[in-house]
């Protein structure tokens, strides 16, 4: 049976949004609190079936999961424990800071608008994604914790189709009202004037309070430097898969890259800064390598006017 682009998609999005679920859940087993990966709903999510990922549902299992992923796919749960411990620092500085909204793009299994539901208590929150994902998510939200927090929108985009700003302004969203987004996973997998546009969109927010935090590849990666701690394996395994990395912003230059689109760096955390700030164990020890090929940016509405 031919299968079309917009369900190989779908597709494409379920299995990467496991994958990542898996790899926090196993990460979410670390006995020490320094290195662990906060997000302790991310088993509930994976589902089961036959393959690596159903065994972080087995407590007894999970903890041979790291050292089988570490062989299979170098530096992916280290860079998993960074992401979802920097990305949730991300949030709760926003918060602390005034935001109304948080919006999740492309929001697989994310799991924040549960686990913190009481941070978020006072801020809309909506969950951007494709509606065959949405539907998804939705039923596996009721199965983990029941009925969701009333503040928690779920926005269907199809992003082929669809205008994001209206759909999420049907849901209620403000476009001149402080923001956050959060892009995990997403960016490396989509054409180079998608990543673009979707950063442009957000600088054309009305509040300067406005930011976007997220993760990118360095282009380099793409342009054939594979001397990077994991990238040969990460490559291979994702054309196998039919999930090909598309863009990235060039290493160093990822200042000017968002200058470009109307954003102010804040923050741009490479695998050395991950190391340091995310993966020393209590007793001075690290835990392990993160992939070597990427950054983790945060981003301020500029002002200006996007180019």
């Amino acid at each position: 049976m031919a299968v079309d682009e917009t369900t190989r998609g779908v597709l494409s999005a379920g299995s990467t949004a496991e994958g990542a679920a898996a790899l926090r859940a196993a990460g979410a087993s670390e006995p020490d609190r320094r290195v662990r990966n906060p997000d302790h709903l991310a088993a509930r999510f994976v589902s089961w079936s036959p393959s690596l990922a159903v065994l972080v549902k087995v407590p007894g299992l999970r903890r041979l999961v790291p050292r089988v992923l570490e062989r299979i796919l170098p530096g992916a749960y280290c860079f998993e424990i960074a992401r979802t411990r920097h990305l949730d620092d991300a949030v709760r500085a926003e918060v602390d800071a005034g935001i109304e909204q948080l919006v999740l793009l492309g929001a697989g299994y994310d799991s924040r608008p549960y686990r913190m539901a009481d941070e978020l208590r006072g801020v809309r929150v909506f969950e951007v994604d494709h509606p065959a994902m949405s539907a998804i998510k939705r039923r596996k939200v009721r199965a983990v914790v029941g009925e969701p927090p009333a503040n928690v929108h779920y926005v269907e985009v199809d992003f082929t189709r669809d205008d994001l700003g209206e759909r999420l302004a049907a849901h209620g969203h403000d476009r001149d009202a402080p923001t956050l987004y959060v892009w995990s996973g997403v960016a490396p997998y989509l054409p180079e004037e998608s990543v673009r546009q979707v950063l442009r969109f957000v600088a054309g927010h009305g509040s300067s309070r406005t930011s976007i935090a997220f993760d990118y590849l360095f282009r380099e990666v793409l342009e054939g430097e594979t001397a990077t701690y994991g990238a040969p394996q990460l490559l291979a395994r994702v054309e196998g898969m039919g999930e090909p990395l598309r863009s990235g912003i060039p290493r160093g230059h990822t200042a000017a890259y968002l200058s470009e689109c109307g954003l102010r760096l804040e923050s741009d955390l490479g695998p050395d800064d991950a190391i340091r700030r995310h993966l020393i164990r209590s007793d001075g020890s690290v835990l392990g390598r993160p992939y070597g090929f990427g950054g983790l940016a945060h981003a301020r509405v500029d002002g200006g006017q996007p180019r």
